[in-house]
């Protein structure tokens, strides 16, 4: 198979791909027999006994007629210990990591036990920014429905609608300071900022930086660069970065990232080694550290985490560990020790899982996740760099003791409002 590649990694992927087979120039949208669902189906049944990771448990023979769609196909011939590789509509992927852009009202929402419901965090340049909607603030009505009944019956995905510009959606919204607003807003295009914060801690004569970054997109370069600009400027040699939403990306960009992490990179240091299946060894890739302004000389390293902490998150845990002290606080990440190439037939993009991803001591497969040194509770009443905030505490008393903050007392956990894993721009952002 003849394919135009370039690689991306995560739940998530960075830049959009186009390949396919010497039919490749008939594949596209509209063409009624190269798109009829059946020859959709074919195609992503020979991509997987390709260039899949797994294409040893590919079953050889199966019937195009009998899936109703290429992602049905996939999630059928899918590896047991796969449940990453998926379908997405290509434009959309493409506006995501290229442009840092999905339709959407701007705004993350995890539920409560009790089926109460608050915000994550909300993109600035959004419907939701710009109506004053903050991090902490409760969602009490959505389309006049209770937020207990939403939960209670998995409605999250649909009470929001279908991606639709324009489309209404009407709030009530109690804010920390008690008020009840009525916000209303339409479904517009959201310019997503992924750096969520950026903050400096006093400790004695020193500054601890704090960085909390959500998103590895193509767009995040400058925001890093403005980051590290402020950091570098502080002197930090401690930071601490806060990934807990941070469900990966482009593998690009985290090279970068762990660039400006690791002052003492060289040309020759490897941050990463991309393998893939037996049949195309020779495409393995390697990520190797960057010389890049404003890079930090750390002494240490504290990453926050929870289980949506995902693929290239824990590829910069994993590939800086040989060289940093990095801790790790908060809970046990996602367990994505793979990557995906994308691969475009018609309007969709097929991303398959096809290679895994190790670092220079060649240590990867962490499917199990990566597990936390010291157990943190996210708090989401609390604004970001409010340094009485649980995982935001928990993380600065190792980095000053180097020891575990004494667990608080339990309360009922918390988890994120379903999205559809289906919507793949959603359930990578984990916004609405």
């Amino acid at each position: 198979m003849q394919a135009i590649r370039r690689t991306i990694i995560c739940i998530l992927c960075g830049l959009l791909l186009a390949c396919n087979d010497n039919r490749s120039d008939s594949l596209i949208e509209g063409d009624s027999g190269f798109c009829s669902v059946p020859e959709q189906n074919r195609f992503v049944h020979e991509l997987l006994q390709d260039v899949y990771l797994w294409y040893q448990d590919v079953l050889p023979q199966i019937n195009y007629f009998s899936f109703s769609s290429p992602l049905q196909t996939l999630v059928s011939l899918r590896s047991k210990q796969d449940r990453f590789s998926t379908v997405t509509n290509a434009a959309a992927f493409e506006s995501l990591f290229n442009e840092g852009q999905y339709l959407g009202y701007g705004f993350s929402v995890m539920t409560e036990a009790d089926g109460s419901a608050r915000l994550r965090f909300v993109y600035d340049d959004s419907p939701a920014g710009r109506a004053g909607l903050q991090r902490g603030d409760e969602i009490l009505t959505v389309n006049n429905q209770s937020a207990q009944s939403i939960s209670l019956a998995f409605a999250w995905t649909s009470i929001f609608g279908p991606d639709q510009e324009g489309y209404p959606v009407s709030m009530l919204v109690r804010k920390k300071d008690g008020s009840v607003s009525d916000v209303q807003m339409l479904k517009t295009l959201v310019n997503i900022n992924t750096v969520l914060h950026t903050s400096l801690i006093p400790d004695g004569n020193e500054q601890i930086g704090y960085l909390v970054y959500n998103s590895f997109l193509t767009t995040s370069n400058a925001e890093l660069a403005d980051a590290f600009a402020t950091l570098n400027a502080a002197g930090v040699n401690r930071l601490i970065l806060d990934m807990r939403y941070n469900g990966g990306g482009s593998v690009a960009v985290a090279n970068t990232l762990a660039s400006y992490l690791y002052t003492n990179s060289s040309s020759i240091q490897l941050f990463a080694r991309l393998q893939n299946n037996d049949k195309y060894r020779s495409r393995d890739s390697f990520y190797l550290f960057r010389s890049l302004l404003n890079q930090l000389d750390l002494q240490q390293l504290v990453v926050i985490t929870t289980a949506a902490t995902c693929s290239a998150s824990e590829m910069i845990i994993n590939g800086l560990k040989p060289y940093l002290n990095v801790m790790t606080v908060g809970s046990t990440t996602c367990g994505k020790p793979v990557g995906m190439n994308g691969y475009r037939y018609c309007d969709q993009l097929l991303l398959p899982v096809s290679f895994a991803v190790y670092n220079s001591n060649n240590e990867g497969d962490y499917f199990n996740g990566i597990e936390a040194r010291c157990p943190a509770q996210d708090e989401v009443t609390a604004a970001f760099g409010d340094e009485q905030e649980a995982m935001l505490s928990a993380a600065l008393y190792l980095s000053r003791n180097d020891a575990c903050q004494a667990v608080a007392a339990h309360r009922p956990a918390a988890s994120t409002a379903t999205i559809d894993t289906d919507d793949f721009v959603r359930s990578v952002i984990g916004a609405y």
